[in-house]
């Protein structure tokens, strides 16, 4: 009869498998490996065993697929997956990541990002991760002839990139912490001024007054677009929310609108304005109208989905009208936030007041507006120094 082998701790034969079981543990978990050879199960744990006492050694792994290394062996192996690791790889593992929708820290915006992270493939995708020098960084960023702020944000994302990467050990440092920031300076903002108002509206009229009665559903389509000025003009809400806003967040009885989804991430209350209250309500009575006259047929364009407006990008009409109104350099951005907050600031509106409806974070944004506002200051010191002679 055979003698049976002699048990050893971490060794045990698996009948049910007919293989031989080693395990050990690291950071708290059970490393289990088989093998059909007890002297390789042996041989397995023998080396983890003497890696553990051994000074200067890695740390166990904590998964029977890894293979046990020696600190020297560990560097090894890292170094060459980082000298062969490109950022082209990065790039798709970190765009994975932000566009992953079980990740709580998914951007809410998932347009401009993805398109920077497009943009550093493409410009150093083919790259080993850990060749990239600062000042290539530098460079490319000034090449791309961008706004300051921009090139700022094209920045960040290229950070970010990194630190997801050392985060995983691919990477031990962030180029890009050896790059400063471009400096931002908020000039006079561009705004919509009252005769360049009325000459968009006027516009907007022509165009409905030369559309034949016949075509009832073309007018009320152009119709709407005069509400859209006035609802971006007077509230200031970015152009995103304003072609998002649905009528369950639209209160009439106070005279509120609620912006659930903000590019701050904290929802917004917007007051509104008579005008705003009146072109909401007119947007109201357009849509009945077109339902009546549309049934339940939709165009791809243009929806009745529950949105106060029924269209999502307004570029079209809006290029094709400044250019009629011979308006250059507006964009939508400036006839919406920065004209509210403009015409607030002139209006003598305060700093707080002005943060308020437009949503700001820090009172320093809404601070640029501020300069339209010097008969307001004017007059603080007037007062200021009247109290200060009679003193």
């Amino acid at each position: 009869m055979a003698r049976r082998p002699k048990e050893i701790r971490g060794i045990k034969f698996r009948p049910d498998r007919g293989t031989w079981e080693a395990q050990y543990k690291a950071d708290g978990s059970r490393v289990r490996k088989n093998f059909t050879d007890r002297q390789a199960a042996l041989d397995w744990l023998e080396t983890a065993k003497g890696l553990r006492h051994k000074e200067g050694v890695a740390s166990l792994p904590s998964s029977a697929l890894e293979p046990i290394l020696t600190v020297a062996e560990k560097k090894e192996l890292q170094k060459y997956r980082a000298d062969t690791l490109l950022l082209g790889e990065l790039c798709d593992q970190y765009l994975a990541h932000i566009q992953n929708p079980n990740n709580p820290e998914r951007p809410k915006d998932q347009v401009n990002p993805p398109q920077r992270v497009g943009a550093i493939k493409d410009a150093f995708g083919h790259r080993p991760a850990v060749s990239l020098e600062p000042y290539e960084i530098k460079d490319w960023l000034i090449s791309l002839g961008r706004a300051a702020a921009t090139l700022n944000r094209y920045k960040s994302t290229l950070s970010a990139i990194y630190t997801y990467a050392k985060e995983r050990k691919f990477v031990e440092s962030n180029p890009c912490r050896d790059v400063a920031h471009f400096a931002v300076t908020l000039g006079i903002p561009r705004w919509m001024s009252d005769a360049e108002e009325d000459r968009l509206r006027a516009v907007l009229e022509r165009w409905i007054a030369e559309t034949p009665e016949d075509y009832e559903m073309t007018r009320l389509e152009l119709r709407e677009h005069p509400n859209e000025i006035t609802v971006g003009s007077q509230t200031g809400m970015r152009k995103g929310n304003q072609y998002a806003l649905t009528w369950p967040d639209v209160n009439f009885k106070l005279r509120l609108i609620t912006l659930p989804d903000t590019k701050t991430g904290v929802p917004h209350t917007v007051p509104m304005t008579d005008d705003v209250f009146e072109a909401l309500k007119d947007q109201q009575d357009i849509q009945a109208r077109m339902q009546e006259l549309r049934g339940h047929k939709e165009t791809k364009t243009m929806k009745l989905d529950g949105r106060v407006f029924t269209i999502r990008e307004n570029r079209e009409w809006f290029e094709k009208a400044k250019r009629e109104a011979g308006i250059t350099d507006l964009g939508w951005h400036q006839l919406s936030r920065h004209t509210a907050g403009s015409r607030l600031a002139a209006n003598n509106a305060n700093q707080r007041v002005i943060q308020e409806v437009l949503g700001h974070k820090t009172i320093a944004m809404s601070a640029r507006y501020t300069h339209l506002s010097k008969a307001h200051v004017s007059s603080e010191m007037n007062a200021a120094l009247s109290r200060s002679r009679k003193a």
